[in-house]
């Protein structure tokens, strides 16, 4: 039986997923290999940007006028962190240019969330190692290069071969075990869109409460129907997905 080929929307999501942990890993590696930065300190500047990133998903949550996510504030946010010179968009390499109309797609959604990943762990080197603009540009030069070898492995050797290598390196930086998420792709779906159902919910949640406190004030206006309500919360947590990345990645 021939496998059905996987919609956008999930290839897209599994681009960001992917992307973004990838995009940590090369950073994480990158402080430890470049900058001397040990195992402790390292955790420090992981549970700093996972912090971080929550901030910025709690104000990608607020509903704004429109009754959809501030996203542009999130992204405002972040860009806000960085300082003068340090270039909020961390761009991935790729062996090629995209050859189709998906692929840039995935390739955009990719960039999307790795520039989050960046700016967030850029803004927890700043607080807790004191690095600035000098440094926060060299960092991110060997994440991109870090990144760039990896692409290189994987095409050459294999990507078990290029992950491995990747694995052992991000042991020896936190000098604990770390394993790589072999989750099937199914898997890894089905996960999603239950992470997407429930932050759905909690946006829907938000989008009641304030359109009643507003209507309220107005005279207890007629609000939205059911229906009305989740497609608009569907649009919204579309629109959310395309600009925040909210899952983490953790050691045993």
């Amino acid at each position: 039986m021939k496998k059905n080929k996987m919609s956008l929307t999930t290839e897209l999501d599994l681009t960001r997923e992917g992307t973004a942990e990838m995009t940590r890993w090369c950073i994480l590696i990158a402080l430890h290999q470049r900058f001397g930065i040990g195992a402790a300190r390292l955790n420090k500047v992981l549970a700093r940007a996972e912090k971080l990133g929550q901030e910025s998903l709690d104000v990608a949550m607020t509903v704004n006028d429109r009754g959809m996510p501030s996203t542009d504030r999130s992204l405002a946010l972040r860009r806000s962190w960085m300082p003068r010179n340090v270039d909020p968009d961390f761009r991935v390499p790729v062996l090629r240019s995209p050859r189709t109309r998906r692929e840039e797609q995935l390739r955009m959604a990719g960039n999307v969330a790795a520039s989050m990943v960046w700016t967030l762990c850029a803004e927890a080197c700043i607080e807790e190692l004191g690095f600035g603009a000098v440094r926060l540009n060299r960092l991110k030069e060997e994440a991109l290069a870090n990144y760039r070898q990896m692409n290189e492995e994987g095409h050459t050797d294999g990507l078990d071969v290029a992950m491995e290598h990747l694995r052992r390196c991000a042991e020896d930086a936190l000098k604990e075990e770390v394993t790589v998420d072999d989750q099937p792709d199914e898997d890894r779906v089905r996960q999603s869109e239950r992470d997407y159902e429930e932050q759905k919910r909690a946006f829907l949640k938000r989008a009641v409460m304030q359109q009643l406190g507003r209507k309220a004030g107005k005279g207890g206006l007629r609000i939205l129907s059911e229906t009305q309500m989740e497609e608009k919360a569907a649009a919204a947590m579309a629109q959310l997905k395309e600009n925040t990345w909210e899952k983490r990645i953790s050691t045993p």
